[in-house]
């Protein structure tokens, strides 16, 4: 089993709908989402729809360093890397990308623009659910 962890960083991102991953041998997925808020269970103001720039960067270490905590984790528990999915280049999904790499997670670029991804992204998910590992 593959655990996929959703990085949702904006409400437009929570309304968009979820990508859908398949894997090879259709291994099974387990799939949570992640918010960039101080509070999961209830999350308010996601991190990009702040307007405080002081709140920002007050937020950043603490949403890295529970993200990295997430993601190793996981890994620990579950035996196998995760995917972590980023939709764009906000900074919630910069934090997330930066440390789910560190946490030990797999980055998967999970929008379909044209942007290049971000440093630390392993695979881009085809619009079939399929990923496809990038060019090193």
């Amino acid at each position: 089993m593959r655990h996929v962890i959703v990085v949702v960083g904006s409400d437009e991102q929570r309304r968009q709908a979820v990508p859908q991953v398949r894997l090879l041998d259709d291994e099974s997925i387990r799939q949570s989402t992640w918010y960039a808020s101080r509070n999961q269970d209830d999350p308010g103001v996601l991190l990009d729809d702040h307007r405080s720039f002081v709140m920002r960067l007050a937020l950043l270490p603490l949403l890295a360093y529970r993200f990295y905590l997430l993601v190793h984790n996981t890994r620990l528990w579950g035996g196998k890397r995760p995917l972590v999915l980023v939709r764009g280049r906000s900074l919630g999904s910069r934090i997330a990308a930066y440390a789910g790499s560190w946490g030990g997670g797999d980055i998967v670029k999970a929008d379909g623009s044209d942007e290049p991804a971000l440093g630390p992204t392993r695979y881009v998910l085809k619009p079939d659910g399929k990923l496809e590992l990038l060019d090193a």
